[in-house]
């Protein structure tokens, strides 16, 4: 009988390793130096829908360190340094670099061969990269105020002074780049796996309650309205968040650039459209 027991467990749980076997797990990608950092209550959010040890933030600067993080109990896997010196490269380096760090994740920290993507800012140009770098890899992509159209404040001294070091991730971020040239050579959405879809999510931001890390927020919200003419979430022009071949799932109205990697509603809204399975 005990044998008999024996067997039977092994046989379930045998089944639940292949029940899981083909899930996704989730990377997440940050935007322009990574100044703005997800917060805890976003990052609790993706750990509570996929499971502790299923989510991997990738930080696109040369380190490859690996290291964890504990949320609530549930661990957050970390690849790269968690500073400004990551995403101050071009597009094609930071994709490059995200390919290198999935590779490690995957051959020794258990990242899943095919997984989803949340990606804040030009995180989600470089996600895009990624897509046609590594096809059939990504299995869903949400972008949060990515400038998908490039944004005008890449041109704007005053904005850039915010970012120095950072010269080939800005000139990336130019209208004439994106639309031209990136938008041109990497389509959305490019080569995901089968059923893979890119969402887009965009945000809102006012002059008078619109800061972010250190104040570029409010500059760029104010050099977009007065001098190109467009609402924006403080970094992103209105509608600049989209691009075809992709569906627009919303735009929170009260949350400025930086709230879109702060606030779990956003991550409730990105996380209904990436499930695990």
């Amino acid at each position: 009988m005990k044998k008999v027991l024996f067997i039977l467990i092994c046989l379930f749980l045998g089944a639940t390793v292949s029940a899981y076997a083909g899930t996704y797990d989730l990377v997440l990608v940050h935007g322009l130096t990574n100044k703005h950092q997800w917060s805890d209550s976003f990052l609790d959010k993706c750990l509570v829908k996929y499971g502790s040890g299923n989510v991997y933030a990738i930080y696109t600067n040369e380190s490859t360190r690996v290291w964890e993080r504990w949320i609530n109990g549930r661990k957050l896997i970390c690849c790269g340094e968690n500073d400004f010196s990551a995403g101050d490269d071009s597009v094609a380096t930071q994709a490059s670099l995200m390919r290198t760090k999935t590779s490690k994740l995957q051959t020794s920290y258990g990242l899943s061969t095919k997984f989803k993507i949340i990606a804040h800012s030009m995180g989600g140009l470089v996600s895009r990269r990624y897509i046609y770098n590594n096809p059939g890899t990504v299995a869903g992509l949400v972008t949060l105020g990515t400038p998908h159209q490039g944004s005008p404040l890449a041109y704007e001294g005053s904005w850039v002074s915010f970012f120095i070091g950072a010269g080939p991730a800005v000139d990336n971020l130019k209208p004439s780049w994106v639309q031209n040239t990136f938008n041109v050579s990497y389509p959305a959405p490019g080569p995901m796996a089968t059923g893979g879809k890119i969402y887009t999510i965009g945000g809102d931001g006012d002059g008078w309650d619109c800061w972010g890390w250190a104040g570029e927020l409010q500059v760029g919200w104010d050099l977009l309205f007065t001098v190109h003419w467009t609402d924006s979430d403080g970094a992103v022009g209105r509608n600049a968040e989209k691009i075809s071949g992709s569906t627009n799932l919303t735009t929170f109205w009260s949350y400025d650039h930086y709230e879109l990697v702060r606030e779990p509603s956003v991550a409730d809204k990105a996380l209904a459209y990436l499930s695990p399975n």
